[in-house]
Protein backbone atom coordinates (compact mmCIF):
# COMPACT_ATOMS: atom_id res chain seq x y z
CA UNK A 1 0.00 0.00 0.00
CA UNK A 2 1.84 3.14 -0.73
CA UNK A 3 2.12 5.93 2.17
CA UNK A 4 -0.43 8.68 2.93
CA UNK A 5 1.73 11.13 4.24
CA UNK A 6 0.84 10.80 8.00
CA UNK A 7 4.08 11.70 9.93
CA UNK A 8 5.37 8.36 12.31
CA UNK A 9 7.41 8.02 15.11
CA UNK A 10 9.20 4.62 14.63
CA UNK A 11 9.00 1.96 17.65
CA UNK A 12 11.09 -1.25 16.58
CA UNK A 13 12.30 -2.60 13.48
CA UNK A 14 14.43 -5.98 11.74
CA UNK A 15 16.24 -7.37 8.74
CA UNK A 16 14.02 -9.06 6.86
CA UNK A 17 17.07 -9.44 3.83
CA UNK A 18 19.90 -7.07 2.59
CA UNK A 19 17.93 -3.34 2.35
CA UNK A 20 14.73 -4.92 3.39
CA UNK A 21 13.62 -3.91 6.72
CA UNK A 22 9.97 -4.33 8.30
CA UNK A 23 9.02 -1.63 10.95
CA UNK A 24 6.60 -0.79 13.38
CA UNK A 25 5.57 2.90 14.09
CA UNK A 26 2.92 4.88 16.13
CA UNK A 27 1.35 7.87 14.02
CA UNK A 28 1.86 11.34 15.47
CA UNK A 29 -1.83 11.72 15.46
CA UNK A 30 -2.48 10.02 18.00
CA UNK A 31 -3.42 11.09 21.39
CA UNK A 32 -0.33 10.28 23.75
CA UNK A 33 -2.52 7.62 25.47
CA UNK A 34 -4.42 5.84 22.99
CA UNK A 35 -3.19 3.06 21.60
CA UNK A 36 -6.45 1.48 19.36
CA UNK A 37 -3.84 2.05 16.43
CA UNK A 38 -0.53 1.16 14.75
CA UNK A 39 0.94 1.26 11.52
CA UNK A 40 3.56 -1.17 9.92
CA UNK A 41 6.21 -0.05 7.25
CA UNK A 42 8.30 -2.19 4.68
CA UNK A 43 10.90 -0.42 3.08
CA UNK A 44 12.18 -2.58 0.47
CA UNK A 45 14.98 -1.24 -1.95
CA UNK A 46 14.44 2.20 -1.73
CA UNK A 47 10.41 2.04 -1.58
CA UNK A 48 7.81 2.42 1.26
CA UNK A 49 4.98 0.04 2.49
CA UNK A 50 2.57 0.48 4.91
CA UNK A 51 -0.42 -1.39 6.65
CA UNK A 52 -2.29 -0.29 9.67
CA UNK A 53 -3.15 -2.92 12.40
CA UNK A 54 -6.61 -1.63 15.32
CA UNK A 55 -3.90 -1.77 18.06
CA UNK A 56 -0.31 -0.22 18.85
CA UNK A 57 2.68 -2.88 17.72
CA UNK A 58 5.11 -2.97 20.65
CA UNK A 59 7.76 -5.78 18.78
CA UNK A 60 8.11 -6.85 15.20
CA UNK A 61 10.20 -9.85 14.26
CA UNK A 62 10.64 -12.67 11.04
CA UNK A 63 9.88 -16.06 11.31
CA UNK A 64 10.82 -18.82 9.06
CA UNK A 65 8.92 -21.83 8.28
CA UNK A 66 5.63 -20.16 9.43
CA UNK A 67 3.96 -22.34 6.83
CA UNK A 68 4.16 -26.39 6.49
CA UNK A 69 5.78 -25.01 2.77
CA UNK A 70 8.96 -23.56 4.76
CA UNK A 71 6.86 -19.76 3.79
CA UNK A 72 8.36 -17.30 6.63
CA UNK A 73 6.45 -14.99 7.90
CA UNK A 74 6.51 -11.36 9.46
CA UNK A 75 5.38 -10.80 13.21
CA UNK A 76 3.78 -8.03 14.87
CA UNK A 77 3.21 -8.15 18.90
CA UNK A 78 0.37 -5.67 19.79
CA UNK A 79 1.00 -4.46 23.05
CA UNK A 80 -1.97 -4.74 24.88
CA UNK A 81 -5.08 -6.88 22.22
CA UNK A 82 -3.43 -10.26 23.24
CA UNK A 83 -3.29 -10.25 18.98
CA UNK A 84 -0.09 -11.91 17.03
CA UNK A 85 -0.30 -10.70 13.44
CA UNK A 86 1.53 -12.53 10.43
CA UNK A 87 2.50 -11.08 7.06
CA UNK A 88 2.85 -13.57 4.71
CA UNK A 89 5.20 -12.44 1.76
CA UNK A 90 3.55 -12.30 -1.94
CA UNK A 91 -0.27 -12.86 -0.07
CA UNK A 92 -2.54 -9.67 1.35
CA UNK A 93 -4.13 -12.25 3.68
CA UNK A 94 -2.90 -11.62 7.36
CA UNK A 95 -2.83 -14.10 9.64
CA UNK A 96 -4.13 -12.77 13.05
CA UNK A 97 -3.63 -14.91 16.55
CA UNK A 98 -5.13 -14.36 19.90
CA UNK A 99 -3.08 -15.47 22.86
CA UNK A 100 -4.51 -17.53 25.62
CA UNK A 101 -6.12 -14.93 28.19
CA UNK A 102 -7.09 -12.56 25.40
CA UNK A 103 -10.07 -14.38 23.96
CA UNK A 104 -13.41 -12.33 23.50
CA UNK A 105 -11.66 -9.04 23.17
CA UNK A 106 -9.91 -9.00 26.76
CA UNK A 107 -6.82 -8.24 25.47
CA UNK A 108 -3.53 -8.23 27.17
CA UNK A 109 -1.60 -5.43 28.64
CA UNK A 110 1.95 -4.86 28.34
CA UNK A 111 3.16 -7.22 26.09
CA UNK A 112 6.74 -5.92 25.39
CA UNK A 113 9.15 -8.66 23.47
CA UNK A 114 8.58 -10.87 20.63
CA UNK A 115 11.09 -13.18 19.06
CA UNK A 116 12.41 -16.27 17.06
CA UNK A 117 14.39 -18.90 18.91
CA UNK A 118 15.05 -22.05 17.67
CA UNK A 119 12.38 -23.05 15.46
CA UNK A 120 9.30 -21.29 17.81
CA UNK A 121 8.12 -18.05 18.50
CA UNK A 122 8.41 -16.80 22.32
CA UNK A 123 7.20 -13.61 23.75
CA UNK A 124 7.45 -11.62 27.17
CA UNK A 125 5.24 -9.22 29.02
CA UNK A 126 4.63 -7.28 32.36
CA UNK A 127 3.44 -9.20 35.60
CA UNK A 128 5.72 -11.92 34.50
CA UNK A 129 4.43 -13.47 30.91
CA UNK A 130 5.97 -15.69 29.18
CA UNK A 131 4.54 -17.54 25.93
CA UNK A 132 5.52 -19.95 23.84
CA UNK A 133 4.66 -20.87 19.78
CA UNK A 134 5.26 -24.18 18.79
CA UNK A 135 3.37 -26.03 16.36
CA UNK A 136 1.33 -23.37 15.66
CA UNK A 137 -0.74 -23.27 18.98
CA UNK A 138 0.42 -21.19 21.88
CA UNK A 139 0.70 -21.73 25.47
CA UNK A 140 2.04 -20.01 28.68
CA UNK A 141 5.80 -20.79 29.38
CA UNK A 142 6.00 -19.69 32.68
CA UNK A 143 6.80 -22.36 35.50
CA UNK A 144 9.13 -20.75 37.76
CA UNK A 145 8.71 -16.80 36.68
CA UNK A 146 5.63 -16.10 37.19
CA UNK A 147 5.02 -15.02 40.45
CA UNK A 148 0.96 -14.49 42.50
CA UNK A 149 -0.66 -11.12 41.00
CA UNK A 150 -3.36 -9.09 42.47
CA UNK A 151 -5.86 -11.05 40.86
CA UNK A 152 -4.14 -14.33 42.81
CA UNK A 153 -4.45 -12.21 46.48
CA UNK A 154 -7.69 -11.20 45.87
CA UNK A 155 -9.14 -14.38 45.04
CA UNK A 156 -7.57 -15.98 48.55
CA UNK A 157 -9.64 -12.94 50.07
CA UNK A 158 -7.70 -10.26 50.79
CA UNK A 159 -8.72 -6.53 50.45
CA UNK A 160 -7.93 -4.49 47.81
CA UNK A 161 -5.27 -2.69 49.80
CA UNK A 162 -3.61 -5.84 51.68
CA UNK A 163 -3.97 -7.66 48.18
CA UNK A 164 -2.23 -4.42 46.81
CA UNK A 165 0.58 -4.56 49.15
CA UNK A 166 1.26 -8.00 49.30
CA UNK A 167 1.57 -7.82 45.33
CA UNK A 168 4.03 -5.40 45.27
CA UNK A 169 7.02 -7.17 45.83
CA UNK A 170 6.31 -10.19 43.98
CA UNK A 171 5.39 -8.08 40.38
CA UNK A 172 8.06 -9.45 37.24
CA UNK A 173 7.43 -6.91 34.53
CA UNK A 174 10.05 -8.48 31.85
CA UNK A 175 10.77 -6.47 29.13
CA UNK A 176 12.86 -8.31 26.69
CA UNK A 177 13.44 -12.62 25.62
CA UNK A 178 16.38 -13.84 23.78
CA UNK A 179 18.18 -17.25 23.52
CA UNK A 180 21.21 -19.41 22.31
CA UNK A 181 18.82 -22.20 21.73
CA UNK A 182 14.93 -23.26 23.23
CA UNK A 183 17.32 -24.32 26.20
CA UNK A 184 18.72 -21.57 27.11
CA UNK A 185 16.70 -18.83 27.11
CA UNK A 186 17.30 -15.53 29.16
CA UNK A 187 14.65 -12.92 30.20
CA UNK A 188 15.08 -9.34 31.57
CA UNK A 189 13.24 -6.64 33.16
CA UNK A 190 12.32 -3.91 35.90
CA UNK A 191 14.42 -3.55 38.51
CA UNK A 192 17.45 -5.65 37.55
CA UNK A 193 15.22 -8.81 37.09
CA UNK A 194 16.81 -11.63 34.81
CA UNK A 195 15.25 -15.09 34.82
CA UNK A 196 17.03 -18.24 32.82
CA UNK A 197 15.05 -21.20 31.22
CA UNK A 198 17.39 -23.96 30.81
CA UNK A 199 15.11 -27.04 29.19
CA UNK A 200 12.81 -27.04 32.30
CA UNK A 201 12.00 -24.00 34.24
CA UNK A 202 12.70 -20.45 34.94
CA UNK A 203 15.31 -19.63 37.50
CA UNK A 204 15.81 -16.55 39.14
CA UNK A 205 19.93 -15.24 37.94
CA UNK A 206 21.15 -13.20 41.16
CA UNK A 207 21.11 -9.35 40.44
CA UNK A 208 23.31 -7.74 39.44
CA UNK A 209 21.76 -4.97 39.38
CA UNK A 210 18.54 -2.95 40.99
CA UNK A 211 18.36 -0.71 37.52
CA UNK A 212 15.24 -1.21 35.07
CA UNK A 213 16.85 -3.88 32.01
CA UNK A 214 15.47 -2.69 28.35
CA UNK A 215 17.13 -5.46 26.07
CA UNK A 216 18.37 -9.24 25.86
CA UNK A 217 21.05 -9.91 23.70
CA UNK A 218 22.90 -13.59 23.24
CA UNK A 219 25.80 -12.72 21.53
CA UNK A 220 28.20 -14.92 18.90
CA UNK A 221 30.76 -14.25 21.81
CA UNK A 222 28.97 -16.83 23.79
CA UNK A 223 28.34 -14.16 26.21
CA UNK A 224 24.41 -12.70 26.83
CA UNK A 225 24.30 -9.30 27.42
CA UNK A 226 21.83 -7.12 29.09
CA UNK A 227 21.29 -3.06 28.95
CA UNK A 228 18.90 -0.51 30.79
CA UNK A 229 18.79 2.55 32.42
CA UNK A 230 21.52 4.64 33.76
CA UNK A 231 23.99 3.77 31.25
CA UNK A 232 23.85 -0.30 32.92
CA UNK A 233 24.96 -2.77 31.01
CA UNK A 234 25.58 -6.85 32.65
CA UNK A 235 27.28 -9.58 31.14
CA UNK A 236 26.58 -13.36 32.15
CA UNK A 237 26.56 -16.60 31.51
CA UNK A 238 23.68 -19.21 32.71
CA UNK A 239 22.87 -17.89 36.14
CA UNK A 240 26.19 -15.61 36.80
CA UNK A 241 25.79 -12.21 35.62
CA UNK A 242 28.54 -8.95 36.63
CA UNK A 243 27.76 -5.79 35.89
CA UNK A 244 30.62 -3.87 33.10
CA UNK A 245 32.34 -0.93 33.28
CA UNK A 246 29.97 1.23 30.41
CA UNK A 247 31.24 4.58 31.66
CA UNK A 248 28.31 5.88 29.50
CA UNK A 249 25.77 8.17 30.92
CA UNK A 250 22.67 6.97 29.17
CA UNK A 251 19.49 4.91 29.00
CA UNK A 252 19.52 1.93 26.37
CA UNK A 253 17.04 -0.24 25.12
CA UNK A 254 18.64 -1.87 22.15
CA UNK A 255 21.16 -4.35 21.07
CA UNK A 256 22.90 -6.26 18.55
CA UNK A 257 26.12 -8.10 17.65
CA UNK A 258 28.05 -7.10 14.32
CA UNK A 259 31.11 -7.56 12.66
CA UNK A 260 32.78 -9.13 15.94
CA UNK A 261 31.20 -6.28 18.02
CA UNK A 262 28.46 -5.77 20.76
CA UNK A 263 26.28 -2.54 19.86
CA UNK A 264 23.67 -0.66 22.52
CA UNK A 265 21.60 2.05 21.76
CA UNK A 266 20.68 4.40 23.98
CA UNK A 267 18.41 7.77 24.31
CA UNK A 268 21.22 9.99 23.08
CA UNK A 269 22.56 7.41 19.95
CA UNK A 270 24.25 4.59 19.46
CA UNK A 271 28.02 2.63 21.43
CA UNK A 272 29.96 0.30 20.52
CA UNK A 273 31.48 -2.84 23.30
CA UNK A 274 35.29 -2.05 23.42
CA UNK A 275 37.71 -3.77 26.00
CA UNK A 276 34.90 -3.82 28.26
CA UNK A 277 33.88 -0.19 28.14
CA UNK A 278 31.40 1.65 25.65
CA UNK A 279 32.43 3.99 23.35
CA UNK A 280 30.40 6.26 21.00
CA UNK A 281 29.99 5.37 17.80
CA UNK A 282 29.98 8.48 15.13
CA UNK A 283 27.14 7.53 12.62
CA UNK A 284 27.37 11.13 10.98
CA UNK A 285 23.59 11.53 12.50
CA UNK A 286 24.58 13.38 15.56
CA UNK A 287 22.31 12.72 19.02
CA UNK A 288 19.56 10.59 18.45
CA UNK A 289 17.39 8.36 20.16
CA UNK A 290 17.58 4.83 19.18
CA UNK A 291 14.26 2.48 19.22
CA UNK A 292 16.02 -0.76 17.78
CA UNK A 293 18.70 -2.59 16.65
CA UNK A 294 19.31 -5.83 14.86
CA UNK A 295 21.76 -7.38 12.24
CA UNK A 296 22.05 -9.79 9.30
CA UNK A 297 22.24 -10.17 5.71
CA UNK A 298 25.64 -8.20 6.06
CA UNK A 299 24.41 -4.94 7.64
CA UNK A 300 23.44 -3.47 10.83
CA UNK A 301 19.62 -1.78 11.01
CA UNK A 302 19.82 1.26 13.12
CA UNK A 303 15.50 2.44 14.10
CA UNK A 304 15.83 5.84 15.59
CA UNK A 305 12.67 7.67 16.03
CA UNK A 306 12.01 9.00 12.72
CA UNK A 307 14.71 7.54 10.53
CA UNK A 308 16.45 4.55 9.61
CA UNK A 309 20.52 4.18 9.22
CA UNK A 310 22.12 0.82 7.57
CA UNK A 311 25.69 0.15 8.24
CA UNK A 312 27.86 -2.60 5.68
CA UNK A 313 30.91 -2.56 8.06
CA UNK A 314 32.03 0.42 5.97
CA UNK A 315 29.73 2.92 5.41
CA UNK A 316 26.75 4.81 7.03
CA UNK A 317 23.69 5.22 5.01
CA UNK A 318 20.70 7.24 6.40
CA UNK A 319 17.12 6.46 5.16
CA UNK A 320 14.45 9.01 5.16
CA UNK A 321 10.63 8.20 5.62
CA UNK A 322 8.82 10.58 3.36
CA UNK A 323 5.79 10.94 5.36
CA UNK A 324 8.33 12.20 7.88
CA UNK A 325 9.82 14.88 5.89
Amino acid sequence: MANNKASVEFLDGCIIENDYYFISTRMDAQPMNEYDHGRLKWFDSGNWFYQDRNWQVSSVCTLSGFTSQGTRAYVALEEGSGVVGFYIPGSEHVVDEILPGGEDGHGIPSLTDINQIGSNLYLCGYGGKVMRRADGTWKAFDTGLKAPGLGDYLEQGMSVSEALKAARPTQRDMCAIDGFSEDAIFCVGREGLIFFFNGNTWLQVAQATNVDLNCVHCADDGWVYAAGNNGVLVQGKGSNFHPLDASAHDDFYAMTWFNGHLYVGGLKGLYRLESGKLRYVDTGQGTFKCRALDSGHGQMLVVAKRWLAVFDGKRWQRIDDPDNI
